[in-house]
């Protein structure tokens, strides 16, 4: 029986059986079409394979299978042709067909604008997906647009380019209130840094748009939106939409059959790889860093989609983004497995990858050891994946495998600084898979992701201190009646918090037990301690007696500790009632 594990005909798996020799794309073209093409070698398939967390799944990983970041239970999910499932067997694994993926319907891309001017922002592929030129033409308008807010800054050459054969500068921004020593390359800047970048793997073309999004939404919402400018006035936000371009170029040559590029475009080794199935140009950046390099999850084969490259940190782009880090966040951590960066460390570093819906953090290369700030990285998974809708959050051994060498490691690793993978798209459904439809971008994708961007920024200033304690404040409750007029002034009734440290939480719990005849006329609040009012229940024509609820709100720009209060008002006449008693969990 098949699965309803996800639905990923919409996948349109043209790089599968397309080979990804690629010349590099020459900086304002979309790039030129692939030098050879190699013959359809048949269907190409989603198979099943019972592979439990631990030896089982690090044994598949290991063989070079094309496994997908997806989990179901005891088996995981791979990629492949005919061929892959007799090696499957061959391998000693158990393995059905889970799915039958349609056949490319591959076409060229139109040759497109010649520079990053006003035209290359409507470049676009697979039915609304902004090519590189548009991105990077992006960023320019924004920084012209918005000069007091954003400075772009090159960090580097793709591997292309640093050979002389097209590529493309990798690039990235740097959104905040300017003032003196903000966005400069310097560890000693006056405002805590988020960072968030996408497509370190090519093929997961969500996260490059959820980038473009951020970067709207900061810089179109400061001044107007008070959530915005409260934090860039405070905060540094930097943004790669993209951080491997030479294989985003090898994605968008397939046009509306985007190719199934993972990795970059180093031929170096592997050059002969073929480009069906599994076998694909490039390393995988994020099995590169010199964080516990060439461990669990990663391949010595070039044509593997985990290949793991010649040495640690081998590749220029791997390179460059430690440079850029460096730059950026001060070195605060030991070198043992379990040293803890100091409480007061700031910096949030996000990679987004899709899909699966989960949220992992250090350390991914084993689950041996937990991280020193392990208690704090938990805590914030925690309140991401219950702001997404409810995802899985863990060290990737502990929900999906172990992968040694990714850059979330390495930015923890080398310098303390709190780091998360975002796998984002669900495991099911019609926005299921790497190559989801564009339209499921704003319906799906965008909105939960955007108050999880917004809460990771928030904790940027202070990350080890905030909500990673889970019990560190207990619930506290006020069971004193309080009268509630008859189409009155509001009441209030007040629990003060004490001793509790950091910030509240994104899901902070406020149970409610109200006796109140027709319940509809009633309006409730939240009051946080500096006066800021979230709003849990407005009035309706709900006539039932009673509130006996709790109310989920997120709070976590707010301080754990002071005067909060839960306020009442009745708005229309006939009814009355009292607050009987409410509790709170921060």
């Amino acid at each position: 029986m098949k699965s309803t594990r996800r639905s990923l005909v919409t996948l349109a798996i043209a790089g599968v059986t397309v080979a990804a020799v690629i010349n590099g794309g020459v900086p304002g073209t979309a790039g030129p079409a692939p030098e050879v093409a190699v013959a359809q070698a048949g269907p190409t398939y989603v198979y099943k394979v019972h592979a439990p967390l631990g030896k089982a799944a690090q044994d598949l990983l290991k063989r070079g299978f094309d496994v997908l970041e997806q989990r179901e239970g005891e088996y995981l999910f791979v990629l492949g042709d005919q061929a892959t499932g007799q090696k499957l067997k061959t391998d000693g694994f158990t393995s059905v067909i889970d799915e039958v993926l349609p056949a490319p319907q591959w076409e060229p891309p139109a040759r497109k604008s010649q520079s990053l001017d006003a035209a290359a922002l409507e470049e676009t592929y697979y039915g609304g997906y902004r090519t590189i030129n548009a991105q990077w033409a992006h960023l320019d308008a924004v920084a012209s647009q918005y000069s007091n807010l954003t400075t772009v800054v090159d960090y580097g050459d793709s591997w292309k380019k640093s050979q002389g054969a097209g590529g493309y500068d990798l690039r990235a921004i740097c959104i905040t209130k300017k003032n003196a020593g903000d966005c400069a390359l310097s560890t000693s800047a006056p405002k805590p840094r988020f960072f968030v970048m996408g497509q370190l793997h090519a093929r997961e073309i969500t996260t490059g748009d959820v980038a473009y999004r951020w970067i709207d939404h900061l810089t179109q919402g400061y001044g107007t939106d008070a959530e915005v400018t409260a934090l860039l006035d405070t905060t540094e936000v930097w943004v790669v939409p993209i951080a491997n371009p030479d294989g985003v170029n090898i994605v968008q040559q397939g046009g509306n059959s985007p190719r199934y590029q993972r990795k970059n475009a180093n031929t170096t080794h592997g050059a002969s790889c073929s480009g069906t199935s599994a076998s694909h140009i490039g390393v995988d950046l994020n099995r590169n860093t010199n964080s516990h390099w060439g461990g669990e999850g990663t391949s010595s084969n070039p044509c593997d989609q985990t290949f793991k490259g010649p040495s640690a940190n081998s590749e220029v782009e791997s390179r460059a983004l430690q440079a850029l880090w460096r730059n950026l966040y001060k070195d605060r951590r030991g070198t043992g497995n379990t040293d803890a960066a100091p409480a007061d460390t700031t910096g949030l570093v996000v990679s987004m990858h899709s899909y699966s819906n989960l949220v992992l953090f250090p350390w991914g290369w084993t689950t041996q050891y937990k991280t020193g700030n392990d208690a704090a990285l938990r805590g914030m998974a925690r309140d991401m994946a219950q702001l997404a809708g409810g995802w899985q959050y863990g060290q990737p051994g502990e929900v999906l495998y172990n992968a040694a060498g990714a850059t979330d490691d390495w930015v923890y690793d080398d310098l303390g600084v709190a780091s998360y993978v975002w796998e984002i798209g669900p495991g099911s459904g019609t926005c299921s898979g790497f190559l989801p439809a564009y339209s499921c971008q704003a319906s799906t994708f965008w909105p939960k992701v955007k108050s999880m961007l917004l809460y990771s920024a928030k904790k940027a200033s202070n990350p080890y201190g905030g909500a990673g304690n889970p019990g560190q404040c207990a619930k506290a409750t006020n069971d004193g009646d309080v009268n509630i007029p008859d189409a009155g002034a509001a009441v209030s009734s007040t629990i003060t918090v004490s001793g509790c440290t950091g910030n509240a939480s994104a899901t902070a719990q406020v149970e409610v037990h109200i006796k109140h005849t027709y319940r509809g006329d009633l309006v409730l609040d939240l009051v946080a301690p500096d006066g800021t009012s979230y709003r849990l229940k407005p009035s309706d024509n709900d006539s039932a007696d009673n509130i006996d609820t709790t109310y989920t709100v997120n709070v976590a720009s707010e301080l754990r500790s002071g005067a909060w209060k839960l306020q009442a008002q009745d708005v229309y006449s006939a009814d009355t009632g009292y607050i009987d008693s409410w509790s709170l969990t921060l």
